[in-house]
This record gives structure tokens, C-alpha cells and sequence, in this order.
């Protein structure tokens, strides 16, 4: 799909939060924000120079993460996996190296995380891995990704099975010994449920899916070559996210240029590297939502829809608006200010979708002190 521009109008009817760093969102629940962005001749895509780049040791540029890749796994569909994210679960093994990971609320305040690779090769544990929710399989089919679920919601099942949106392995299906089927079980709970690079390609092979990409296939993101110093953004050192749960924040290292992950009052850490996870970009996209009539279960209004949100990175935030067009487009970010697609910054991505009406709750901090006082 051709990457377009922001159409001439897009009109929110949503709140909307355009504050600093450092305290809290003002609370413009009634507000209407008509947001108009005039289209303009499109610039000089230099991306394609970007992912027609190859390393002297031939690898190309991940569509993921803009990072260098093997080719036979840059160039070829990515997989997404679901994860858990409660107490219970962790630490969760393997998503360290994931290009792109989605969190979002679901049922009774937790969150479960999305997780997306292409070169998954090396993982002798991914997971644990989880039931699927509908906005999960929106997300997946905007990368034309491999999903991998264990089980799921009947409104999610409806977008697999029935529209046909994503080819899915369903790990409760597949599940075997470890080595001989796509997923296995290190004990009888349902938090002991993984798969691994071995599994992923077993799968894959078992229900038939072709890995390569459609000739047509354009990158989700667009990165910077030369970095993003996001200089007109406001500083932000720290982020409090709303979650009630998980109580997850993120902490800027100037050293490294990364945000370090916290959640559950401790470090968000990877069972099987032992490192704490960490990101290069953070993207809020703040969603209207639902309840599912006679049940717990949340839906996200994604497709056909604007909305807004914060693009943070190298201790800088920007205010953005989010565009999706359909049900498999992919979901562009522009910045607000000035309306082009925002250009993100070589390394892992860390989207947060935000139920609208709670945003505000969302802290964000100039100065890593001032949260640590306010924690």
C-alpha cells in the first residue's frame, strides 16, 4: 500500500491532551478537536535508499526495526506471537527480540502484549503464549504477519476465521513436544504455554503459509538514516502509564539513548537473555472503545478512524495524530505540527494503545527526578 499523506481534514471527535512534560493531562473530556492539515506536495521519499541498503556482510534493514538483518528473515513475512502479562506469567522469554511489541488493556485491567519478529531464529523459548483479542488481529494484518494465538475471543475468531484477515497458528491446536510441534507446555498451567523458532517454522510448514512478501509490499515505518533528534519536542524522561495492573513505566538512559521498562513495581525483564527490556521508540495511540454487549471483553475502534497520541524518543515528545483506513491498512503516524509522518529512530518499537477517555491519566516527566519524588 502506498503511504499517503494526511487527508486535507481530519476531524477527532475525541479529548485530546496537549500538555508538557511533568504533570498530569488536563481533563478535556467534552472537547471536539477539529485537526486540519493541508496536503502538500509528497517530499522526497528517501526511504527507498534506506531499505536498499546492505551491510558488507550482506544483511539488509529490518521493516521492523530498521536494524540490520539476515535477508532471508528481513525479506520475508514477520511473525507475530501473543503474550502474557500478568504477575503470574513472568519473566516472559524471547521478546527482547521483537522488532515492534503492542500493549494494550484488555479484560479486568490487565494488558497482553502483542510481539513481532522477523529474524526470530536462535529462541529456544518465546512466551508465554496467549488468546487472542480482535484489535490484535488488526494490528498483525497491517504487517501481513504470521499469527500465532492460543485460542481467543469469539469476536476475535470472527476476524480469523471468517474474514480471513491474518493466517494464524493457533497454538492450542498445535501443541506437541517441543522440537516436534509448533508449541509445548512446561507445565499443566495455563501460564506454561510457549513455542520457539524451531515451532514457528513448524508451524508455518504444517498449515502451508507462503513467507514471502507480496512483490507490492511496502515498510510499516519510515526511519531516519540520520537519526530523529525530535528537537521541537518537549522533554520526557519518564512515563507513568495509566494501566492499572501493571503499573507500567518507562525510565530514559541519556547513556544509551533507550527507555528501560518497568512494570509491577521491578524490572521488566527477558527470561531468556535476562535483560531488562528496553525501547527506542515509544508511540501512544489513544483509542475510542468498547464493551462487548453481555460479556468483559474490550474492543478498540481502529479501522476507518483518527485519533491521537505521543511519539517519544532520545528523551523527547511530540504531540501526533494516528490515521488507519481499513481493516489491513496500516496505521500512519504524522506529527501534528506539522503534518508529515513522523520518522522514527532505528531500533525497537513499543506501541501503547490507550483507552481515550483515560489517557489523561497518563503521566509524563521532563526530569527523571521529579518522578522518582513522585513516585
Amino acid at each position: 500500500m502506498k503511504k499517503q499523506l494526511v487527508s486535507a481534514l481530519l476531524v477527532l471527535t475525541m479529548a485530546m491532551s496537549l500538555v508538557g512534560c511533568g504533570k498530569k493531562t488536563e481533563d478535556s473530556s467534552d472537547a471536539t478537536v477539529d485537526v486540519a492539515m493541508e496536503e502538500q506536495e509528497a517530499p522526497v521519499d528517501s526511504s527507498v535508499a534506506f531499505w536498499d541498503q546492505t551491510s558488507e556482510d550482506g544483511k539488509v534493514r529490518s521493516y521492523l526495526s530498521g536494524e540490520w538483518v539476515d535477508p532471508k528473515y528481513g525479506r520475508q513475512r514477520p511473525v507475530a506471537v501473543m503474550i502474557e502479562n500478568t504477575k503470574a506469567c513472568l519473566p516472559q522469554y524471547g521478546i527482547a527480540n521483537a522488532g515492534v511489541i503492542y500493549e494494550c488493556v484488555v479484560e479486568g485491567g490487565i494488558t497482553r502484549m502483542m510481539a513481532l519478529f522477523d529474524d526470530y531464529t536462535g529462541l529456544d523459548q518465546i512466551g508465554n503464549v496467549r488468546s487472542s483479542r480482535p484489535y490484535y488481529v488488526y494490528f498483525a494484518s497491517e504487517y501481513d504477519a504470521i499469527y500465532m494465538h492460543a485460542g481467543g475471543n469469539p469476536a476475535a475468531f470472527e476476524l480469523i476465521d471468517d474474514k480471513n484477515l491474518v493466517d494464524n497458528l493457533n497454538a492450542l491446536t498445535l501443541e506437541g513436544k517441543k522440537g516436534s510441534a509448533a508449541s509445548y507446555r512446561t507445565g499443566k498451567s495455563e501460564h506454561t504455554l510457549y513455542t520457539n523458532s524451531e515451532g514457528i517454522d513448524i508451524g508455518i510448514k504444517k498449515l502451508g503459509y507462503d513467507t514471502a512478501l507480496p512483490s507490492n509490499y511496502e515498510p510499516h515505518f519510515k526511519f531516519a538514516a540520520d537519526g530523529n533528534a525530535l528537537e521541537s519536542g518537549e522533554d520526557c524522561q519518564a512515563i507513568q502509564l495509566y494501566y492499572y495492573t501493571n503499573k507500567p513505566y518507562w525510565i530514559y538512559n541519556e547513556d544509551d539513548g533507550l527507555y528501560y521498562r518497568y512494570e509491577f513495581n521491578q524490572k521488566q525483564v527477558d527470561g531468556a537473555s535476562g535483560q531488562q527490556l528496553t525501547a527506542k521508540n515509544i508511540i501512544i495511540e489513544n483509542v475510542e472503545w468498547w464493551t462487548y454487549e453481555g460479556s468483559q471483553y474490550l474492543g478498540y475502534l481502529l479501522s476507518y478512524n483518527t485519533g491521537t497520541g505521543k511519539y517519544i524518543t532520545n528523551g523527547k515528545m511530540i504531540d501526533i495524530v494516528w490515521s488507519k483506513d481499513g481493516d489491513t491498512d496500516v496505521t500512519h503516524y504524522y506529527d501534528l505540527k506539522t503534518g508529515e509522518e513522523i520518522q522514527l529512530n532505528i531500533g525497537t518499537t513499543w506501541i501503547q494503545a490507550c483507552q481515550r477517555e483515560y489517557t489523561d491519566e497518563t503521566q509524563y516527566y521532563a526530569n527523571k527526578s521529579d518522578f522518582s519524588k513522585a513516585k
